[in-house]
């Protein structure tokens, strides 16, 4: 059965909130066994719609979500009673447009548009740098579809799911502040067909305490998706605490990110076992490739580090040209000061303490090299990287060789230095590497090695 939100008192005239006839839409959908609630076409002013199991929100073409245009009218956050390990965005839920707690069999579809209007918490209430509204944000759901529609301008995580099974990703586009699709310990996922640009990261896999227990990323596999990110388009992390397994990533098209193309990251104790990225083409990204095994341990007392073993990187290739390119805003800063013009070689600030200046013009050396990195006596194992081709822009200054031995708090690609000895890849500690047809070249002249091996072994 089918519920028009425009009998339930819904008005498309874009400015009347319709938060209660959506709800009332919803409650007699759910109240009734399950159906459509329908968006014709039209505009339709919205804050925040609590999901119910059986239902589906229908978008049709033509429709178009606008979200509220003040942040207070979205619900409050929800009162938590256990510790908060995990990002204030990872942990609350209700703050948002959509959302769905201990729901089954729901869908988010359409050929409609969700605009969230670039609200932000400009009196930072939260305490969380101004983020506004998620647009979904789904825990502790089975059978989850979100497919077919466009979502822009959302000033927190676009699309977050925590604790959620058999759920498919589908045919979005996206153009979003902060992070783009966010599966947080998830289980029998698929993404695909999307096209996403973030200020934030793309596709990002979290691990937390959000549901107050250790749990995993597990049969996960993501295909034939479009990123351009202004952090990283692929990441693990960073919150890691439970762990990753099974997770395959194809036919992944990377342009125009600013830090890395692939980050693959456990610093709060996760075990990543099996991840397979095969098929990716990068084009005019800072570095490529980032692994890292970190010891910030931010979590309930008496967690062991972490791991990271067998990892497969395969048919990779990063190239030029490395040139400026319009984007969109990364936080709310950025967002005051119309910054959407990006330049490789002035990349701002990354996670705090990466570049403290905006000086360097286009000849200077900016570009971060790929490091594939454990911990002394805790190495990476079963890494192995085949048919990779990396085309940099290359240093011309010289680099320190000595790499520190500690590495920085945060893990981002320069936590053991902006440069390293390498020119193309710099591995420390891992056991069990194989490499074939891995090649380097530079577009300038770089007197350092393509390959760096500081305490590794290799897989015989």
């Amino acid at each position: 059965m089918v519920y028009n939100i425009k009998e339930y008192g819904g008005v498309a005239d874009g400015k009347t909130l319709c938060t209660d006839a959506v709800q009332k839409a919803v409650d007699a959908c759910s109240a009734q066994g399950g159906g459509i609630v329908r968006f014709e076409g039209g505009r339709y002013a919205l804050s925040t719609v609590f999901l119910k199991s059986n239902v589906t929100v229908q978008l049709d073409a033509g429709a178009e979500i606008l979200g509220a245009e003040r942040y207070c009218d979205y619900a409050q956050e929800e009162k938590v009673d256990y510790p908060l390990y995990q990002d204030a965005s990872h942990s609350y839920f209700h703050a948002s447009l959509f959302v769905g707690i201990d729901c089954e069999n729901i869908k988010i579809t359409g050929a409609g548009k969700i605009d969230m209007r670039s609200v932000w918490d400009e009196e930072n209430v939260r305490n969380m740098a101004n983020r506004g509204a998620k647009c979904i944000a789904l825990k502790n759901c089975k059978n989850v579809e979100i497919s077919g529609i466009e979502i822009c301008n959302v000033t927190d995580l676009a699309v977050y799911f925590a604790g959620c099974d058999n759920v498919d990703v589908y045919g979005l586009k996206m153009r979003v502040y902060i992070d783009g699709i966010s599966p947080d310990n998830c289980k029998n996922v698929r993404i695909h067909d999307c096209d996403i640009e973030t200020g934030d990261d793309g596709i990002v896999f979290k691990s937390s305490y959000t549901l107050n227990r250790l749990d995993i990323c597990k049969d996960i596999h993501v295909w034939n998706c479009r990123i351009k990110s202004r952090c990283n388009a692929i990441k693990f992390g960073t919150e890691t605490n439970g762990g990753f397994e099974d997770i395959l990533i194809e036919d992944i098209q990377i342009a125009n990110t600013r830090i890395c193309g692939i980050a693959i990251e456990s610093v709060d104790g996760a075990i990543i076992d099996g991840i397979t990225i095969q098929n990716v083409s990068m084009q005019n990204v800072n570095a490529p490739i980032f692994m890292h095994l970190g010891k910030r341990m931010r979590g309930p007392e008496g967690l062991e580090i972490g791991a990271i073993r067998n990892v497969i990187l395969e048919n990779i290739t990063a190239e030029g040209p490395y040139e400026p390119y319009e984007t969109v805003a990364w936080n709310y800063e950025s967002f005051l000061n119309n910054d959407v013009y990006q330049l490789p070689w002035r990349p701002g600030r990354i996670a705090y303490y990466l570049y403290d200046d905006e000086g360097g013009g286009e000849q200077s050396d900016w570009q971060m090299t790929s490091n594939i990195c454990g911990l002394n006596g805790k190495p990476l194992e079963n890494i192995t990287l085949k048919n990779v081709r990396l085309h940099l822009e290359g240093v011309t200054n010289p680099v320190p060789e000595e790499v520190p031995e500690e590495c920085l708090p945060y893990p981002e690609v320069n936590s053991y230095g902006k440069f390293l000895p390498a020119k193309g890849i710099y591995f420390r500690n891992v056991d069990g590497l194989t490499m074939e047809n891995v090649t380097v070249k530079t577009n300038r002249e770089d007197a350092r090695k393509d390959f760096v091996f500081d305490r590794v072994t290799f897989k015989q």
